[in-house]
């Protein structure tokens, strides 16, 4: 339980003052709030954040679950990054690339790194991705498209992917709504789990 509320600190603590982007999403098998936050400090430096907190229906539990990490640009579009990923199973921290891109249409960020497992004392690769396409409809409403890919191996075998998958509608107060799909492979047999629901989101 402890555990749980220090988890639930960390998610929260990036909500400050300034842009956010916030999910709720209601699936077949369980409900989950996800929160993104992506912000630069100056011209160098950059924070970003993804956590999640999801309520499994059928074993009745919460799992809050938290990747962040700090980047500091050394060229166009690219930097170092160094961060950490937080769950209930394990604390990974990490280092390695980052790479942003965005537009009044599409935004990418993407962070390929070496991480290290504390739980099972090795080393291991990581991979987080975010993708979300806008494309304006008429003046009152835009297409909402968001596309989150993470992955961890070790260097044996692979551990555990997740994809979230968004597809709907924005108005001009960056509501958000539609329908998506929370995709989950585990172990070297990728065993796949998959839920299938609604959302509603809002940009600050």
């Amino acid at each position: 339980m402890k555990k749980n509320v220090f988890l639930l600190g960390l998610l929260l603590s990036f909500y400050g003052n300034a842009q956010i982007s916030l999910q709720t999403y209601a699936g077949n098998k369980e409900t989950e709030v996800l929160g993104i936050y992506d912000k630069d400090f100056g011209s160098k430096w950059n924070y970003f954040a993804s956590g999640t907190i999801g309520y499994d229906y059928d074993l009745k539990k919460i799992s809050p679950e938290l990747y962040q990490n700090i980047n500091y640009g050394i060229g166009r579009n690219l930097g170092v990054s160094a961060g950490v990923h937080i769950s209930e199973q394990d604390i990974m921290p990490s280092i390695g690339l980052a790479y942003g891109k965005a537009n009044d249409v599409f935004g990418i960020s993407v962070f390929p790194a070496l991480t290290y497992s504390t739980d099972a004392k090795e080393l291991g690769l990581g991979l987080y991705t975010l993708m979300e396409y806008t494309r304006k409809i008429n003046e009152r409403l835009n297409f909402y498209s968001m596309l989150i890919i993470e992955s961890d191996f070790s260097f044996k075998e692979h551990q555990a992917s997740n994809q979230i998958i968004r597809l709907g509608l924005e108005n001009r107060k960056k509501l958000q709504f539609g329908i998506g799909s929370n995709i989950s492979q585990t172990g070297s047999h990728y065993d796949t789990d998959i839920n299938f629901g609604i959302f509603i989101g809002k940009k600050f």
